[in-house]
Formats: C-alpha cells, structure tokens, sequence
C-alpha cells in the first residue's frame, strides 16, 4: 500500500510547492458529525451540480448579471437560489426547487429580495470564493452547512480538478464564519498540499479491501475529516485514511471504521 504523502519530508516538500500548508486542526469534530457534515456536503454538491446545468442550459449567466448561488431548507427538499448583483445590492434571480426528486423546477423568483440569511450566506460565499482563487490553481466550489457548534456558518471551498480521472485529495478548505457572513472567524486548510490522486489507484485499494493500490495519509487529525466523506460519496468508492496517529480508517460513504491499529510493535 503506497501512501498519497507517505514520509514527514514529503509532507514538508508538498508544503514548499503549495499554498495551502496547515497545523494541526484546531476544530475536531467527533465522527457522527463528520459524517452528517460529509453526507450533507455531498447532498448539497449535487443538487447544485445539477441546478447550475440546468441555468446555463436555458439562461445566459452573463446577461442575467449571476454572481453564485444560495441554498435553503433540507435535503431532499431543497433550493438553489441563484443571485445576481442589483443597482442596490444582491437580488434573487433564479430558483431551482427540488422536491424530493433530483430534477428540480426551474423558475425566476417570485421577487428579488433576500431574506437576511440569504444575504448572509452570499456574502460569505463570496468571501471564500475570493479567498479559494488564489489557493491551488484557484479552481473551487463552495458549500455553506449550519456551524455544528454555533450560530454561525461553516462555508467549504472545495478543490476541483480539471482531469477526470482523478479525485481532488488536497486543496479544501473549511471556513468558520458569523452569522451574519460578514467576518470569517476561522480558515482552516484540509490537507497539505493541493494533490489529486489516480481513481484507479483509489479503485484498486477499494477493490482489495486496502491491500494494494493507494492510501490517503492525514497530519491534521487523527481521524477521517468530513471532506473525506463527501469525496467517499461523490466518487462512491470507499477511502483508505491514515491519520495523524497511523491508525488506518476506512470511509465507505458516511460509515467510518477502524481497520488497522497503529503499526509497530507495542509500547512498554
């Protein structure tokens, strides 16, 4: 089994070639949340995947003046609320309702104001997004989840890569923001460097229940982070993570589990 970052010198190399070099995390979530953050990640992700297809589809963001887009209420119900900037600030221009079916309603909003929590969530939005552009090769999504531990928001700038066989493993970062989406409290890059791992190598580990093919190895936690299980669930394949303990995980979509203690022999 080889390892994405397999030896402290590499790690430190990938920081000297990347932006995005980070200390240990500083917010640890316990795994339930992990995984409902992960899982709410994805489910938001594809949904607004989806949504944008269709925009660009049947309307022209340029001339719609579209800056991003907002989300509002719960999977499976769901709105992507896609803004444009206005002579006196942000106005909603576009709705995509999904109603528990993963083809929504298209429609332009019945009117153009944001409720303060939309304001907020654009805002913040677009906070990262300026940030993220300089990060890696400045190629980024945004999620924005509830912050489980505050009022604020917890936004995601989500790495993409531009090869399709390959899965974005570095470059994520988790932004910790009021909730007003005025101030990021918080920024915490998710890996050390900006790596992309071969699927197949991914697929292979998968295939031989992490005998063989490729590992993914974290410094910052000791267990899986929640972008580890929003990529488990995006490529639908399980992960192999090595955290900062050595203990080996395995992430198949949201269930995370143990499945090699840390290697060596025992301490006296």
């Amino acid at each position: 089994m080889r390892f994405a970052t397999s030896a402290p010198f590499l790690a430190w190399l990938a920081c000297l070639a990347a932006p995005v070099c980070a200390a240990p995390l500083e917010r640890h979530f316990d795994n339930a949340a992990t995984a409902r953050l992960g899982r709410e990640m994805y489910e938001q992700d594809r949904r607004a995947a989806i949504a944008a297809d269709l925009v660009r589809d049947n309307f022209d963001p340029d001339e719609e003046r579209l800056v991003g887009f907002i989300t509002t209420g719960q999977v499976p119900a769901l709105r992507v609320r896609f803004v444009r900037a206005g002579a006196d600030g942000y106005e909603a221009a576009i709705d995509a309702v999904f109603d528990d079916l993963l083809l929504p309603s298209l429609e332009r909003a019945a009117s153009p104001a944001l409720s303060i929590d939309e304001r907020a969530q654009i805002t913040a939005r677009l906070q990262v997004a300026r940030d993220a552009a300089t990060r890696c090769d400045g190629r980024y999504n945004t999620l924005a989840l509830a912050d489980p531990d505050g009022e604020g928001m917890l936004v995601y700038a989500i790495a993409a890569s531009n090869e399709p066989d390959t899965m974005m493993v570095g470059g994520h970062v988790r932004y910790s923001i009021s909730a007003d989406g005025e101030r990021i409290e918080h920024t915490e890059a998710l890996s050390k460097s900006c790596a992309a791992a071969p699927l197949a190598d991914l697929a292979l580990a998968a295939s031989t229940d992490g005998v063989q093919g490729l590992a993914l190895r974290t410094t910052l936690a000791d267990a899986p982070l929640e972008t580890h299980v929003f990529l488990s669930l995006t490529h639908d394949t399980p992960l192999f993570i090595v955290g900062s303990d050595l203990r080996m995980w395995r992430v198949d979509g949201d269930s995370m589990k143990v499945v090699r203690e840390k290697p060596g022999p025992a301490t006296p």
